[in-house]
């Protein structure tokens, strides 16, 4: 396990009060001590960091960590009176305590009051917006394939700029989105308004749904459950749903040509990461499958356990029901990939990861999309909406599911 000790980056940005600037502890890492009283810290998704805290590194922690942050000068001066120390070695401890910040900054402990904590901040909202709208006939078949009505509480996760959100909220008033990234929270609850809709919205990880108390009808989670800890989610959904209740996940994938302009980032051989050639209806069966045994191990009946997972299940007395395979319904969306849907997709930290600065990365791109053809730009994006209910028992194959064709509705790259 690292110390912290790695340098500050030099794209943070600050909020300062003076010339100091304003900081927060992340909320992405979690407190721990080893058995013998050792401090570290634990980054609560993957990649699972962990880093040793020094005396002054837990103390620094517990210094930003308040609602709104503190100037480092505030925590700086904090740090020294509780130190104690004396006039003759003040310098040389400001120094160690510069350090010790710079380090718990680098490693993403610490950020700016501003600073969002998700990579889909507000510069992307616009794109994503336009160029990756979720499709009407997924969330219409959510709805029709769970019942929901008007007195259904709903409970959507990692939802982004609330396209599915505020689709399910115009059949409940009773819908909740549960996202990280503050900027598509601020344009969830903007459109909302606008569209007279009530929408409640709470700045959280969905990793940490166990930790919920309300109990929801129905919980969905779209585009999203790759980047989440899915053993989390379940134990969440298992704990969460009501009797009859459902758990809805959308999974999508992106087909291109190996000759499309855009292959190199989101075709198979991708520079972000391959992608297995295989036919999307394995590729959802597998998800299928582990969702499945995630949800008997979780749910199992007849296991006594000690905590309270399954509390809002069995309320009121009503007979276990275990969350079980629904149903699934498969969509193909022929569309187009260029520019547009890049913006919306692609953050600084899949760019750094070409090794491009932001620049070069996009001058490229546009290259590439202005020398191909219209025709050439076209793509598929396949879909398909999983669904688990409390008490279901589907036989239902997703190779016999059929496969439904749905229109573009977004705007044009």
């Amino acid at each position: 396990m690292p110390a912290l000790a790695r340098q500050p980056s030099a794209t943070a940005r600050h909020h300062t009060t003076g010339s100091s600037p304003v900081l927060r502890a992340a909320p992405g890492f979690v407190q721990a001590l080893t058995m013998d009283g050792r401090p570290y810290l634990v980054q609560e998704v993957e990649p699972y960091a962990q880093f040793w805290l020094s005396e002054r590194e837990r103390l620094l922690l517990a210094l930003f960590a308040r609602r709104g942050g503190l100037p480092e000068a505030a925590a700086t001066a904090a740090c020294l009176r509780l130190a104690g120390t004396a006039a003759p070695g003040e310098a040389a401890e400001r120094r160690r305590i510069a350090q010790a910040v710079a380090g718990l900054r680098a490693a993403g402990v610490l950020l700016a009051a501003g600073d969002d904590t998700s990579r889909y901040d507000q510069r992307i909202v616009r794109d994503y917006l336009a160029h990756r709208p979720f499709p009407q006939p997924l969330a219409s078949s959510v709805i029709t394939a769970t019942g929901l009505t008007a007195d259904s509480r709903v409970l959507d996760l990692a939802g982004g700029p609330g396209d599915l959100a505020l689709a399910l909220a115009r059949h409940t008033p009773h819908t909740t989105l549960l996202e990280l990234s503050r900027g598509f929270l601020a344009s969830a609850r903007a459109r909302a308004r606008a569209q007279g809709l009530a929408l409640q919205t709470v700045h959280d990880s969905a990793n940490r749904l166990a930790q919920r108390d309300e109990p929801y009808d129905l919980i969905t989670v779209a585009q999203a459950l790759h980047w989440l800890d899915d053993v989390a989610v379940c134990r969440g959904a298992a704990r969460l749903l009501r009797a009859g209740g459902s758990f809805v996940v959308v999974h999508s994938a992106i087909e291109l040509a190996d000759d499309h302009p855009l292959a190199y980032l989101l075709g198979h051989d991708s520079i972000l990461g391959a992608k297995a050639r295989r036919p999307f209806a394995d590729e959802v069966q597998a998800l299928q499958r582990r969702l499945a045994l995630l949800f008997e191990a979780l749910d199992a009946p007849d296991v006594d356990r000690i905590d309270s997972t399954h509390a809002n299940a069995t309320a009121g007395g009503l007979p276990r029901q275990r969350i079980a395979w629904a149903g699934v319904q498969l969509f193909d969306q022929p569309r187009p990939f260029g520019p547009g849907y890049a913006r919306g997709f692609l953050t600084p930290t899949h760019i750094a990861a070409t090794g491009q600065d932001e620049a070069t990365f996009w001058a490229d791109l546009q290259r590439r999309c202005d020398a191909a053809a219209p025709a050439a730009m076209q793509g598929l994006h396949r879909w398909a909406v999983l669904h688990f209910q409390r008490g279901a028992a589907s036989t239902l194959r997703i190779a016999d599911a059929p496969v439904t064709a749905i229109d573009y509705r977004g705007a044009p790259d």
